[in-house]
C-alpha cells in the first residue's frame, strides 16, 4: 500500500527489469540509454541510469519480459511504451528516474533482446 502522502493512485510492483530509453538527439539521431527498472504500475515506472535527463522530457521506452513469466509460448514480450520524466533524483547506483507512462503496447517477440 502507499504510504501516508504519497500521491500514487495504483500500486507499484517492484520489478527489475532491462529498460531501453530512447530519446531524439538531433533530427535523425536517436540517443538509446540502458538502465534497470526499479518499480512499475499501470500509470508510471521508476528506473535507474546513468544518464542525465530533465523533468518533462518526453521519451519512447521498452522493456523486455520473459514471456514465460506470463505463460506466454514467445520467448520475449516487449513493453513498449511513450513516458514523461516527473522526477529525477541522485541515488547510489546513478540516477532514478520517475516516468509517468503515457500509453503503451505490449508486443509478442521470438527474438532475444539486443546487448
Amino acid at each position: 500500500m502507499a504510504s501516508y502522502g504519497d500521491r500514487r493512485k495504483h500500486k507499484r510492483i517492484t520489478l527489475h527489469w532491462p529498460v531501453r530509453l530512447f530519446r531524439e538527439s538531433g533530427k535523425l539521431l536517436v540517443e538509446v540509454v540502458e538502465g534497470t527498472t526499479e518499480n512499475l504500475s499501470t500509470e508510471g515506472l521508476y528506473c535507474i541510469t546513468r544518464q542525465l535527463f530533465k523533468r518533462g522530457e518526453r521519451l519512447q521506452c521498452e522493456i523486455v519480459i520473459l514471456g514465460e513469466n506470463f505463460g506466454s509460448s514467445e520467448p520475449f514480450l516487449r513493453l513498449q511504451c511513450h513516458v514523461t520524466v516527473r522526477r529525477v533524483e541522485h541515488v547510489h547506483q546513478g540516477l532514478g528516474l520517475g516516468c509517468h507512462i503515457e500509453d503503451y503496447s505490449l508486443l509478442a517477440d521470438s527474438l532475444p533482446p539486443v546487448s
